[in-house]
């Protein structure tokens, strides 16, 4: 396995597991598991403090992982998504978050994508840049298909075009109650740390939510919520509703 070389940092997971519950929960599903374990590495046995940091740092590290495959010569330059270093790597980027984001918001979301659509929806540089290894290809009756690496991978990357070009209480206004939204929403208010005062009315009052499913392997967990409730908003079904945590915190 990828721990296997460092026994001590499988053995400090398993323990960091038991006051983690809602990081364990996401390992049931072998590619997020995956993730998990490799941002763990990466971060020298330290796990994120929440799901949009455990993302952000999964997606980092699959673009520095495709940029070291290519030689660019600004490897050790790509520490943050926000300051990618080279238009050769922000550019396509920005499509594929802008592609995650239109595809999100249509009236039947697409995780699948036709080799023409594909074409017809991304610029040549993301085609050259390899989908920045963010996407995955699959073969069904002799065409060819995309999908981005996973549903949560697609989520972030429209939450990531969210924050930084759309209106976010427009966003928020449109899709709050949209089911194939709730991640994604969550993600947003994670990069964003409720800072836009639009979409904090949202959220303007004070809760605390403790999650009511059961614990996973027998650890007792706690975890509340940073969000804030508005009377008319059934916010704990909108935070509860993620199918890979069982805490509400973004």
């Amino acid at each position: 396995g990828i721990l296997e070389k460092e026994p001590h940092l499988a053995k400090k997971l398993i323990q960091d597991f038991k006051v983690r519950g809602d990081v364990q929960s996401l390992c049931y599903i072998p590619l997020v598991c995956s993730i998990v374990i490799l941002v763990y590495r990466k971060e020298n046995g330290q796990l994120p403090t929440t799901l949009t940091q455990l993302y952000e740092n999964f997606i980092l590290q699959t673009i520095r992982r495709y940029v070291k495959k290519t030689q660019f010569t600004e490897l050790d330059q790509i520490n943050s998504l926000h300051h990618l270093p080279s238009p050769v790597i922000s550019t396509p980027f920005q499509e594929m978050c802008r592609f995650a984001y239109l595809s999100l918001k249509e009236n039947t979301p697409r995780m699948t994508f036709s080799l023409f659509q594909v074409q017809q929806s991304l610029n040549e540089s993301v085609v050259k840049a390899d989908y920045l290894g963010l996407m995955t290809t699959f073969t069904m009756y002799d065409d060819e298909y995309y999908q981005f690496l996973h549903l949560r991978i697609q989520e972030f990357l429209a939450a990531w075009w969210i924050a930084k070009y759309e209106k976010t209480e427009k966003v928020f206004n449109d899709h709050f109650n949209d089911d194939h939204f709730r991640m994604c929403l969550r993600f947003v208010s994670g990069l964003t740390h409720l800072e836009h005062e639009d979409y904090k009315q949202y959220f303007n009052k004070e809760v605390d939510l403790q999650c009511k499913r059961k614990p996973q392997f027998g650890f007792e967990a706690s975890y509340h919520s940073r969000f804030q409730h508005h009377p008319e908003i059934e916010l704990c079904s909108f935070l509860e509703s993620g199918n890979e945590t069982n805490h509400c915190s973004s």
